[in-house]
C-alpha cells in the first residue's frame, strides 16, 4: 500500500471529530494567516513613524497589534486543545479497533508473533500514528498558511526580488522528500526492535522466579542492554538524517538571504525601493525562513507516523480473524455423541494427526494417552475449534463442529490445562471469568467448594475479594489448579477437556484437585490428556497415539494384556512413580532424623 493510501486511510479516523477537527483547522488557518501581520507592520513602522513621524498613526498601529495578537492567542488555544483531542481520540479507536482484532485471529497467528511485538503494535505504532494524523496535520497547516501569507507580504513588496525565494523551493522539498523515504525505512526497523526489547521485558518479568533462582540477573542486564543498544543505534541512523536536513536548509537560506540583500540595497540606493519595504520584503522572508525548516521536522514527523500506520494496517488487513459463523445453529448441550472421521491435522508440511477415527458417546470419559509430541494435546485443541482439520470432520450430535456458531460450540466446552491462566483480579472474578449471565455469590462459593477451593480462598486476607495477581501469583500451583476447576464447574459445560490437568503437581495436590475433578467428570463428555497413567484407568475408553496416529484402543485391562505401547508407558511410570515415592520415603526418614 502507497504512503498516500496509507495516510488517507489514517485520516478517515478523523471522521467521527470532523466538526473538531474543522475548528481546529481553521484556527490553525487564522494564527498562520496572522503570523504574517508583524512582517507587512514594519513597512509603516519604519516610513510613517521612524521617518514621517507621524504620531496619529502610532495609536492606530499598537492597537493593531494588540487585537492581532489576542485573536491570534484565542485560536492556538482552540487549535492546540481541539486537536489534541481529536489526537487522543484516534490513537483510542485505533488501539480498541487493533486490540478486537488481535483478539479474534487464530491461534495460528499467535504462535507466528511474540507477546512483545505485538505490544508495540498497540503502543509504540499507534503514538506515531497520532502525530501522523493530528499533530502533523496542524504542524503542517499553521507552517505552510504562515509561509503563504509571508509569501505574499514579499510579493506584494518585491514581485521581481520575491523569484528568487520561490525559485528555491523545489530544491528544498526534494531534499525533505529524499530524507523523508529514508526516515520511513529506518522507522520501520526501530519498530522491530522496540518489538524486541517488549518481548524481552515481558519474558524476564513474567520469569523473575527463575531468573533470580538461577542467578541470571546480570545476564539478563546484558541481554537487555544489547536490545536497547541496537534500539538506539536505530534511532540514531534516523537522527542522523533529521539532523542533516536543517542545516542544509540553513545553507539554502544564507545563499538566499544574502542575494535578497544584495538586490535589495542595489534598489535602495538607486531609489527604485524604499527603506520600509526592503526591510518589510527581509523582514517576511526571514520569518518565511522558519516555517520552511520547520517543515522539513515536521514531514519526517508525518513519515514516521506512516511508517507505523503501515505496520498496524499490515495486522488489520493481511490476518483474517476467525469465522465465528454467527449465523449458525445454536448448540445445545450434547446429548448422543462427539465423532472424529478420518481426521488429519499439521502446523507445517509433517502430519500432526493422521487418520483420526473416534466416536466419545454423550456423558462418556476418553482418555488420550503417548508419548510427548505424539499429538495429544492437539487432539483436544480441535474439539472447541482453536485449529481446523486439514481433511476430515469433528461432528457434534451428528452435525459438523461448522454447522453451529462458534460462540455457542465453546459455550458448551470447558477446558484445564497444567498451565493454569488467572487474571490479575480478584478471587471471585476468575472464578465467574467468562459468564455471560449474572452470577451470584453463593454461586461462586458453591462452584469453589466443588473445587476444594473454598477453603484457601477463606484464608486469603481478602477472601473472595483478594486480588491474586499477575497469572496468579499469589497461589500456588494446586490452588491455582483448583480456581482453573471452579471456573469450570461454574461454566456448567456440556463437554469437558482436560489436559494434563494434575502432572505438574505434587501428591497431595494431585489428590485434591482429583477430588475436585470427579464431580466436574460426572455426566459430562470427557476428554482426559494425561501424563501418569494411574489417573486414566477408569476411563471408558483409552486411545494410544503414536506419531500422531491411533495405535491402541480399548480400556486398561484390556490395553494391559495386549502387551503394546500402552503397557510399556504403564511400566515405564509406575517404576518411576515407585521410585519418587521411595525417594520422598527416605527424604523425609533424614529429615526426621535431623530434627
Amino acid at each position: 500500500m502507497s504512503r498516500t493510501r496509507v495516510y488517507l486511510r489514517l485520516l478517515q479516523y478523523l471522521r467521527p471529530y470532523r466538526f473538531r477537527f474543522g475548528v481546529a483547522v481553521a484556527c490553525t488557518i487564522v494564527v498562520g494567516g496572522l503570523n504574517a501581520y508583524p512582517a507587512y507592520l514594519v513597512q509603516h513602522v519604519i516610513n510613517d513613524i521612524l521617518i514621517s513621524k507621524r504620531a496619529d498613526i502610532v495609536f492606530l498601529i499598537c492597537l493593531s497589534l494588540v487585537v492581532v495578537y489576542l485573536v491570534k492567542g484565542i485560536a492556538a488555544y482552540c487549535q492546540n486543545y481541539f486537536m489534541l483531542w481529536v489526537g487522543q481520540h484516534v490513537v483510542k479507536d485505533v488501539r480498541n479497533e487493533l486490540h478486537r482484532h488481535l483478539l479474534n485471529l487464530p491461534l495460528r497467528f499467535f504462535e507466528a508473533k511474540t507477546t512483545g511485538e505485538l505490544m508495540s503494535k498497540v503502543i509504540y505504532d499507534i503514538s506515531l500514528m497520532q502525530h501522523a494524523a493530528t499533530e502533523s496535520v496542524r504542524e503542517l497547516l499553521r507552517h505552510g498558511f504562515t509561509f503563504i501569507a509571508l509569501l505574499g507580504v514579499a510579493i506584494y513588496q518585491s514581485p521581481k526580488m520575491a523569484l528568487i525565494f520561490v525559485v528555491l523551493i523545489p530544491l528544498v522539498a526534494i531534499l525533505v522528500v529524499t530524507m523523508g523515504e529514508k526516515i520511513r525505512q529506518i522507522t520501520r526497523r526501530s519498530q522491530e526492535r522496540m518489538g524486541d526489547m517488549s518481548n524481552l521485558m515481558k519474558e524476564t518479568y513474567a520469569g523473575i522466579r527463575v531468573v533470580k533462582a538461577f542467578g541470571t540477573e546480570v545476564e539478563e542486564g546484558g541481554r537487555f542492554m544489547r536490545a536497547t543498544r541496537s534500539f538506539f543505534d536505530t534511532i540514531m541512523r534516523a537522527m542522523r538524517v533529521r539532523s542533516l536536513a536543517p542545516p542544509m536548509v540553513e545553507i539554502i537560506g544564507g545563499l538566499m538571504g544574502a542575494g535578497i540583500l544584495w538586490f535589495g540595497a542595489q534598489a535602495v540606493i538607486f531609489g527604485s525601493m524604499d527603506p520600509g519595504k526592503l526591510i518589510s520584503f527581509a523582514v517576511a522572508l526571514g520569518m518565511a525562513y522558519n516555517p520552511l525548516k520547520s517543515f522539513t521536522r515536521v514531514f519526517h514527523s508525518l513519515v514516521e507516523g506512516i511508517a507505523g500506520a503501515q505496520s498496524v494496517f499490515e495486522v488489520l488487513d493481511e490476518h483474517d480473524p476467525e469465522d465465528k459463523n454467527p449465523d449458525g445453529e445454536e448448540m445445545e448441550r450434547l446429548s448422543r455423541h462427539i465423532r472424529f472421521e478420518d481426521v488429519h491435522f499439521s502446523y507445517s508440511d509433517e502430519a500432526t494427526l493422521e487418520d483420526i477415527n473416534v466416536e466419545v458417546p454423550a456423558g462418556c470419559t476418553l482418555a488420550v494417552v503417548g508419548m510427548s509430541g505424539a499429538g495429544k494435546s492437539t487432539l483436544l485443541d480441535l474439539i472447541p475449534r482453536f485449529y481446523l482439520p486439514a481433511r476430515g470432520s469433528i461432528s457434534f450430535d451428528g452435525k459438523e463442529a461448522s454447522r453451529y456458531s462458534l460462540s455457542s460450540l465453546r459455550a458448551q466446552i470447558a477446558v484445564v490445562t497444567q498451565q493454569v491462566i488467572l487474571f490479575n483480579d480478584t478471587a471471585a472474578n476468575n472464578i465467574a471469568y467468562g459468564e455471560k449471565r449474572p452470577v451470584n455469590r453463593e454461586e461462586i462459593i458453591s462452584a469453589a467448594k466443588a473445587a476444594n477451593a473454598h477453603d484457601f480462598i477463606m484464608e486469603l486476607e481478602n477472601g473472595y475479594e483478594t486480588m491474586l495477581g499477575e497469572e496468579g501469583v499469589r497461589l500456588s500451583g494446586g490452588e491455582r489448579q483448583r480456581i482453573a476447576i471452579a471456573r469450570a464447574i461454574l461454566r456448567d459445560p456440556s463437554i469437558l477437556l482436560l489436559d494434563e490437568a494434575t502432572s505438574a503437581l505434587d501428591t497431595e495436590s494431585e489428590q485434591l484437585i482429583q477430588e475436585a475433578l470427579e464431580p466436574l467428570m460426572k455426566e459430562r463428555t470427557t476428554f482426559v490428556v494425561a501424563h501418569r497413567l494411574s489417573t486414566v484407568r477408569n476411563a471408558d475408553s483409552i486411545i494410544v497415539l503414536d506419531g500422531g496416529r491411533i495405535v491402541e484402543r480399548g480400556k486398561h485391562d484390556e490395553l494391559m494384556k495386549r502387551g503394546g505401547l500402552y503397557q510399556r508407558l504403564y511400566e515405564m511410570q509406575f517404576v518411576s512413580e515407585e521410585t519418587s515415592l521411595s525417594d520422598e520415603i527416605k527424604s523425609a526418614a533424614h529429615g526426621g532424623t535431623m530434627s
